[in-house]
């Protein structure tokens, strides 16, 4: 027992009684440490830690915009900058969201840092600084580019309508097929609406694209100085493809699930006008008028074929791919004709005063000569005249073909693309 009473402390004992007694005099002159009911439930609760984190962060974001702030963005170790407000302007995608873009947030570094593509990025911050501008580099492939959209959340409509404009992706791509409740009208507007469907559909187009064409023959051969029993039969080959075309047209209008959609598209239209003219014709047949507007409506029937023909869809998937070529061209032509068209008139109306009488008399020289038609009605016979005309010519040539390629390059494309979907649904 004395043994007990007398044995020293150890080293580890002497060291634990201190460390106690330096906590109670801390405790003793400061008090005892208290602690938040917030900081005890983030404690106790991780998943509502990390959304007051989120919400004070998406706070702090709102106003970064209102303060007009700067953000960096790092992608692959390039550095970009740009403000918070213009990243505001599209709150749906990635970057423009404070809730989908704070995960990529660098808090050590003061930065989000993304490891996608660099050159993609340039044109993706340009789509937020031009408030909806997209355009891919020409070093970037389409694919790879639209991988960086879909990353960036920039929209399915916005991806989808560039792939229209980039030529990736036809308007029978995504259109959804609509069909009417009853059997027997959506199949008969399967028959007449799509073409290659079935048999029974390459019937009815190949039926369409011959009376058409008949139609055509015979409103040329209307036109010679013919007898009256070949006048005759003429008009009844044009009842029988009037008869073809009513029928058709009254098919496919019962038959449409959306009848509002059908009377918008401008190939209905032009059938239902060149019917209407028809029959109109037919009540007030002595009228002039009446007989050139019927003729232009039978002539503008060629039109349907672009419905039947798939190398005619392909020219109008062109024009539309490339609508922002032919208006460059159209206001180059226009620019070039108004600028020739006024030194041409001042040049020569001095020598010429009925050929040359005003600028728009000269402007109809200018174009022939830019087009390169020449008829040769409209001359100009002095020498500064002639000069004027020659560098009209020239520059009709680069204003014309500069922009060409990129038309024929998208003609190409759909070509090869339509003609690699005929070889697939062909069975060898």
């Amino acid at each position: 027992m004395f043994q007990l009473l007398n044995r020293q402390p150890d080293a580890l004992e002497v060291r634990a009684d201190m460390k106690s007694a330096l906590r109670a005099t801390v405790e003793f002159k400061t008090g005892p440490r208290l602690y938040s009911k917030n900081y005890n439930r983030r404690a106790s609760c991780p998943e509502a830690a990390l959304a007051s984190t989120e919400t004070s962060h998406a706070l702090r974001e709102r106003q970064l915009v209102v303060n007009n702030e700067r953000v960096k963005i790092n992608i692959s170790g390039k550095i970009y900058e740009t403000l918070y407000s213009t990243l505001a302007r599209f709150p749906e995608t990635l970057l423009g969201s404070p809730s989908k873009r704070i995960q990529y947030f660098d808090q050590g570094r003061q930065e989000y840092f993304f490891n996608r593509n660099r050159n993609a990025f340039d044109a993706i911050l340009f789509y937020y600084q031009s408030n909806g501008l997209l355009t891919r580099p020409e070093n970037i492939r389409l694919q790879e580019f639209c991988d960086e959209l879909k990353f960036f959340e920039i929209g399915e409509e916005t991806l989808n309508e560039f792939k229209r404009d980039e030529g990736a992706l036809d308007d029978d791509d995504d259109e959804e097929v609509t069909l009417p409740s009853n059997f027997i009208l959506a199949k008969i507007w399967l028959w007449f609406e799509y073409p290659v469907l079935s048999k029974v559909s390459r019937l009815v187009a190949t039926i369409s694209v011959f009376l058409i064409s008949l139609s055509i023959v015979v409103l040329c051969a209307e036109t010679y100085q013919n007898n009256n029993e070949v006048q005759r039969i003429y008009k009844h080959l044009e009842w029988v493809c009037i008869a073809w075309f009513t029928l058709e047209f009254v098919l496919r209008i019962i038959s449409c699930p959306d009848k509002v959609k059908f009377l918008r598209d401008v190939l209905n239209l032009i059938d239902l006008a060149s019917l209407i003219a028809f029959y109109c014709l037919l009540i007030f047949y002595k009228d002039k008028a009446g007989y050139k507007v019927a003729g232009l409506f039978r002539v503008s029937r060629l039109l349907k074929l672009f419905r039947h023909l798939d190398e005619l869809k392909v020219l109008v998937k062109t024009v539309r791919a490339t609508w922002r070529e032919l208006i460059m061209i159209m206001f180059f032509i226009l620019i070039t004709t108004a600028i020739f068209s006024g030194w041409t008139f001042y040049v020569e109306h001095e020598d010429q005063k009925e050929e040359f009488s005003s600028i728009p008399a000269s402007a109809w020289f200018v174009i022939i000569s830019m087009t390169n038609v020449g008829y040769g009605d409209m001359v100009p016979i002095t020498t500064l005249g002639k000069l004027l005309g020659a560098i009209c010519t020239l520059a009709g040539v680069l204003v014309i073909a500069l922009p060409s390629p990129v038309i024929v390059t998208k003609f190409r494309f759909f070509y090869e693309k339509k003609k690699r979907k005929k070889l697939s649904s062909y069975r060898f």
